[in-house]
């Protein structure tokens, strides 16, 4: 098979979605997903895979195939996709490594749901790759970013990351703010991240004297902490 015949099959998919018709468009495209993984030699589909990737990840194409079914792409392609990036990443291989991780982000993955490749881990390997790319690094700091807003996100109550972690965090996210041109906004946010934490585990470590919001405020920041839920289960009756 070549590259032209696989976006064939792919663009009849979408055809059928575009009309409506996606029970129809589902059925062909996983008809042609069976088809493709038994009847094309695996030096063949990977080939045609990379390049899938390329354009899908690198170059923005396929942008009608995006969140069907909530999914980054659709159930059966991805199963497709999958199976392709999870040899290369037993391989180590990049930018195979960051696709993975953009195939399914960082939890949900619904052909690993064991996880036996932590999306997660194989971004952290692909950023320490010696071909990490521009794009690694970008998506390897927005997790560190969030690692410190979901760290946060019980304050003034607790901490959901150990120090070690926040540490761990902000000494990578600095060394890559040093040695890569990323936006102001990256430096803007580690910056708030910092201060909130310092103000925190200052607050913490003084037994917690003094009001937490007021700390905040002369520090410069604000912060509202998200509506939290609690639960309490009644004995029966």
């Amino acid at each position: 098979m070549i590259y032209d015949e696989f976006r064939a099959g792919i663009n009849e998919y979408s055809a059928l979605w575009a009309k409506g018709l996606k029970k129809q468009a589902n059925k062909v495209l996983a008809t042609f997903a069976e088809n493709f993984r038994n009847n094309v030699p695996q030096e063949n589909s990977d080939e045609i895979l990379y390049q899938f990737c390329c354009d899908f990840y690198d170059e923005n194409g396929y942008s009608e195939l995006r969140e069907h079914g909530g999914l980054d792409l659709p159930y059966s392609l991805m199963g497709l996709v999958y199976e392709f990036l999870k040899r290369a990443c037993l391989a180590n291989k990049m930018p195979q490594m960051r696709w993975a991780y953009q195939l399914g982000g960082r939890y949900y993955y619904p052909f690993d749901r064991n996880l036996e490749q932590d999306p997660y881990d194989v971004l952290k390997r692909a950023y320490e790759h010696p071909e990490c790319d521009e794009k690694t690094v970008r998506l390897y700091l927005e997790n560190l970013l969030y690692d410190l807003d979901f760290g946060a996100h019980h304050f003034p109550e607790g901490c959901c990351i150990a120090r070690e972690q926040y540490l761990e965090d902000v000494t990578t996210a600095e060394k890559i703010l040093r040695e890569h041109n990323l936006p102001l906004e990256f430096t803007k946010d580690l910056e708030y991240y910092k201060t909130l934490y310092r103000v925190y585990f200052e607050w913490s470590d003084s037994g917690r004297n003094g009001d937490f919001d007021e700390l905040l405020r002369v520090a410069g920041i604000s912060f509202t902490a998200p509506r939290a839920f609690y639960y309490t289960i009644l004995p029966r009756k």
